[in-house]
């Protein structure tokens, strides 16, 4: 149960500095296209969410690699598997499949519900201009929490 706990909420963690890394070039590339309109060229870019983003992705590798379930699996086996759904016994199997499923039913909810905030979207554009890609993290990360949830109710039955 700690290693769907564990790698749940790094996931959650890493689509939050992916987002903020997106945002942040999003940004730089519409302050640099307004000053090129004005006839001045200047990038400047944040590099504190990538640097935070690849850190945190090379610590959450090395932890994953180093926890995984079935240590006989080589690295290049285990780096194209989510390590979610890595059971140990046909139990964990069953629960597995119900949390997905139950993620599924939430990711059909969730994302009907933010394309209709897309309505909405032209009227605090300029306030939010990386509104989208937000979304489409809320998305994934109530997809997560509704998994890891779900996961850990069936378990603890």
């Amino acid at each position: 149960m700690k290693r769907v706990i564990v790698q749940s909420i790094s996931s959650i963690i890493l689509y939050v500095l992916m987002a903020f890394t997106v945002a942040s070039f999003a940004s730089t590339i519409t302050r640099s296209m307004a000053a090129l309109e004005a006839g001045v060229f200047e990038l400047e870019f944040n590099l504190l969410p990538f640097v935070l983003l690849i850190v945190f992705f090379i610590v959450w590798t090395i932890y994953s690699f180093r926890t995984r379930p079935n240590q006989q699996m080589s690295f290049g086996q285990w780096s194209v598997r989510m390590t979610e759904f890595s059971e140990v016994d046909e139990r964990e199997a069953l629960i597995t499949a119900k949390a997905t499923k139950a993620a599924y039913v939430s990711f059909n909810i969730s994302v009907p519900f933010f394309m209709l905030t897309f309505f909405f979207y032209p009227v605090f554009q300029t306030a939010w201009p990386t509104y989208p890609v937000f979304a489409l993290v809320a998305t994934l990360i109530i997809a997560n929490l509704v998994y890891m949830t779900t996961w850990i109710r069936a378990y603890n039955r």
